[in-house]
């Protein structure tokens, strides 16, 4: 369980020009307390390169976190890619192990001409899997679906909490940029953000919401969801003042991880915001 609100960078911080291993120190050393390893594009990292990350993320006191594949698609036409989706994120999940990374965070499908149901279904499947094989590996990372910013994705928060509902060793990540994408611009005022945590609440439990593991960045979005992620404060949204102030009042302590495309700037800025609110426990 995270024991205060913890920030942090998806990926390597901007002035940062070493590798992943060095990332924890550079990160404490900025004030920030997280780190999500980009597995995006396919997980490169060596396993002694883990072990490091993971030895080094203690040493400086950061929460670690795997992002994994993009391509993973638990609702394909193609039975082989629901199959090498099950390998991706049992791979993502295993690396992630040896960096002491505390959720793999994954896309969980496209709904690939489905009907939504069938889509969920077959998704809940593949993660149960996936998840059975990690316990039997003795793999202890949450698998931590996420929600989606596009329309065709599957990844609506209702389905999301659905799979946490239906899959042990789950735990939600919320992209609350995706969530307001995916909604035409949903999340504004505090009542819009705090909606969010009631639910998972109400879903999940107490404690899915008190360390919930979220992503943050403004986003241009159109009709069909998310376009692309935006420096905070360039006059797009969601906001994340009221985010904070919803978080601080309520005492949660989330991991918070910025996806703007100054990445760590970003994450010192939230933390400021966070400050301001009335947070002092970083």
């Amino acid at each position: 369980m995270a024991d205060r609100i913890r920030l942090g960078p998806a990926g390597n911080p901007q002035e940062y020009s070493g590798s992943s291993p060095g990332a924890p120190e550079f990160i404490s050393g900025e004030g920030l307390s997280a780190y999500e390893y980009q597995g995006t594009r396919g997980v490169r990292i060596s396993e002694e390169n883990a072990e490091k990350l993971g030895e080094n993320a203690e040493q400086y006191g950061v929460w670690t976190t795997i992002h994994g594949q993009y391509w993973i698609n638990f609702a394909s036409q193609d039975e082989e890619t629901r199959e090498k989706s099950k390998e991706r994120l049992f791979k993502a999940a295993r690396i992630g192990s040896l960096m002491n990374a505390r959720q793999v965070v994954f896309h969980p499908a496209y709904y690939s001409d489905r009907s939504e149901g069938e889509a969920l279904e077959l998704t809940i499947e593949g993660v149960s899997e996936v998840v059975e094989r990690l316990k039997d590996e003795g793999i202890g990372s949450l698998v931590g679906p996420e929600t989606t910013g596009k329309r065709t994705q599957l990844g609506s928060l209702e389905e999301i909490i659905r799979i946490c509902q239906e899959v042990p060793r789950t735990a939600p990540t919320v992209d609350f940029a995706h969530i307001h994408a995916r909604n035409n611009g949903a999340l504004e005022e505090k009542k819009d953000y705090l909606g969010v945590f009631e639910q998972i609440e109400e879903g999940l439990g107490a404690d899915a919401v008190k360390n919930l593991h979220t992503h943050f960045t403004e986003v241009k979005y159109t009709e069909k969801g998310e376009d692309k992620h935006l420096t905070y404060g360039s006059e797009s949204s969601p906001p994340f003042r009221p985010l904070a102030e919803v978080i601080v009042e309520n005492g949660y302590t989330p991991i918070i991880i910025s996806e703007s495309p100054i990445l760590d700037k970003d994450a010192l800025r939230f933390k400021e915001i966070l400050e301001d609110a009335g947070y002092e426990d970083f």
